[in-house]
């Protein structure tokens, strides 16, 4: 049976953690940025579930439900798919209630159109028990971020998440982040080998990894300081990140521009929620940010700017998820996926509830598509 102390505190608080999403892009310079903020105003919206792909999270009989949904393009139609606290099943047939909870799990998407894509999902095992797919540090569990594919090498992120028993806490907090490379990413995830690599700031209060991309010859990646959840931003030269070099990182420093001091550093957003994504805005332009926006009852938004740097502009409403308008919502976790097709753009994310209502009710806590129709307005 699954810790039901554990589900009570994920469904207050899951979204403190986040993770990313990998694109390459054009080699934009910061010293082009404009600081004008870019406005979305002019942009019409279209909006729609769609069921025909939530289809694809309901393959496997064993696993019954996850969180995060971060993806990543691991070419030549092949999808990773990172899930945090994910319910998964001893044998096929078995109820949520008489699942077990895995910190962290994984998915291959074959075929990039998900109505029409298969999944198999992937976990660690134990004699008679799932298990997380990458292993807990002793009592510290890894939360899933994002990741990106260099070449023959494949890096994630993870959070590191503590249990924390002072008095008014949610039970758990956040220590720091962690990063593994994989030598071997065309093979199926129970075969790879996730070699932990050192990283700068491992328990800071910056938790670094929720979207990884590469632009020219830099990987950038972004992540989140705790509790204020502002976005910052960091690179590494590529070649370094693709052989698990990430001691020596230039920070985004405002108009200092990049700088190896990491006192100087400036976010690029305020108060975004802890989970986002970053692509090439679809219409060509720039790029665009999306996140759910509000605790409980939230929306999926978007932000738009030229460059990565920004400046970034503030958030238009994209969709309004039906959950939340129903009774006590809890819907979080929203992402794009630029990797997907079948729209110009591609979104999901995720319902939670109470402890006694994620174990019964399979209609939610497991991510939603949704088909997004983005038109300039004349």
């Amino acid at each position: 049976m699954f810790n039901k102390r554990f589900l009570s505190l994920l469904g207050s608080a899951r979204w403190a953690f986040g993770f990313l999403l990998c694109l390459q892009l054009a080699p934009w310079s910061a010293t082009q940025r404009s600081t004008k903020r870019p406005e979305n105003s002019n942009l019409k919206v279209e909006s729609r579930l769609w069921p025909e792909a939530d289809q694809l999270f309901r393959s496997d009989p064993r696993w019954l439900g996850g969180d995060g949904a971060f993806s990543v393009d691991l070419g030549a139609g092949r999808i990773l798919w990172l899930f945090g606290d994910s319910f998964v099943a001893r044998k096929a047939g078995d109820s949520r209630q008489a699942s077990i909870m895995v910190r962290n799990s994984a998915a291959i998407q074959t075929g990039y159109d998900p109505a029409q894509a298969r999944l198999k999902f992937y976990w660690g095992d134990e004699p008679g028990k799932p298990t997380d797919l990458a292993a807990p540090e002793g009592k510290i569990w890894l939360w899933p971020t994002h990741g990106i594919r260099l070449g023959d090498r494949l890096l994630l992120f993870y959070s590191r998440v503590a249990p924390d028993h002072k008095k008014d806490s949610l039970g758990f907090k956040s220590v720091g982040w962690t990063a593994f490379l994989i030598d071997n990413p065309d093979q199926e995830p129970s075969a790879w080998t996730l070699r932990k690599i050192a990283v700068p700031d491992r328990h800071g209060r910056i938790i670094m990894g929720t979207s990884a991309m590469q632009i020219a010859h830099f990987v950038y990646v972004l992540g989140e300081s705790e509790p204020e959840h502002d976005v910052y931003l960091v690179r590494w030269p590529a070649s370094a990140v693709a052989n698990g070099q990430l001691s020596s990182p230039e920070w985004w420093c405002g108009s200092d521009g990049w700088q190896a001091n990491i006192s100087e550093r400036r976010p690029v957003m305020r108060a975004v929620s802890s989970e986002f994504s970053i692509q090439r805005d679809p219409r060509g332009n720039g790029l665009i940010e999306v996140n759910t926006q509000g605790f409980g009852a939230a929306d999926v938004v978007m932000r738009h700017a030229e460059i990565l740097e920004g400046p970034w502009s503030k958030p238009q409403k994209l969709y309004r998820p039906p959950e939340s308008d129903g009774p006590n919502p809890f819907v979080y976790a929203g992402k794009s996926h630029p990797e997907l097709i079948g729209a110009d753009l591609i979104v999901t994310y995720v319902a939670n509830g109470s402890d006694q209502t994620l174990a019964n009710d399979t209609s939610i806590y497991y991510p939603r598509f949704v088909r997004l129709t983005l038109t300039p307005q004349q």
